[in-house]
């Protein structure tokens, strides 16, 4: 008798924690079709997979024209959807055939309330200049941009080409700018007016 006591005790356990480990995970199907009826609302047959696939022109083209809420949608979705690179110091030098020497080095920090995390780092090999992340990790979104800086605002600063990826260790060329007036990292998306991360370098 105690032995079936103690098997039922153990086997209603277990189907209580089986409950709440689905209750936790599932999403009710109106709340998944949310998202997919406002893109259907505001463009019918749009989807994020192919706003995805857009030219950066295009996408932030239609974003601007999007209602706030549906707006939001999007970059809450995309927060979904990190990328992944890794890029070495063996990369700097086999582009540039020098040893590379480290200049100067600061942390990554968020901006409004995104995460980011790791270093920048400005490097030198030979007669190129690189500024590199390390153990790099920023928020996903649209269309995030490197930016270097001469005051933490994009308008005063030099466009590095887009993020490669929102999270591991790159590397971008810098040559021929002066780090030391251009000496804050900024991550921003044009398409959502939006800056995620920054890193400041002292000055010599």
């Amino acid at each position: 008798m105690l032995r079936q006591v103690t098997l039922f005790v153990i086997a209603g356990t277990l189907l209580i924690g089986a409950y709440y480990v689905v209750d936790a995970t599932y999403v009710q199907p109106a709340q998944q079709d949310v998202f997919s009826e406002k893109l259907t609302a505001f463009q019918p047959g749009l989807s994020f997979v192919k706003m995805m696939q857009m030219e950066e022109p295009q996408r932030a083209a239609l974003i601007h024209s999007m209602p706030s809420d549906t707006k939001f949608l999007v970059m809450q979705e995309a927060k979904k959807h990190p990328s992944f690179v890794t890029e070495t110091v063996g990369d700097i030098k086999a582009q540039s055939g020098s040893d590379v020497r480290l200049l100067k080095l600061t942390q990554v920090a968020a901006l409004k309330g995104y995460d980011a995390s790791g270093t920048a780092a400005l490097m030198e090999s030979g007669p190129k200049s690189f500024l590199r992340f390390d153990g790099f990790g920023v928020t996903p979104g649209f269309d995030q941009r490197v930016y270097l800086t001469k005051d933490g605002s994009v308008s005063t600063g030099v466009d590095l080409g887009l993020l490669k990826a929102t999270t591991g260790s790159q590397n971008y060329d810098i040559t021929g700018i002066d780090t030391e007036t251009y000496n804050i990292v900024i991550i921003y998306s044009k398409t959502f007016d939006e800056y995620y991360a920054h890193a400041r370098f002292l000055k010599s």
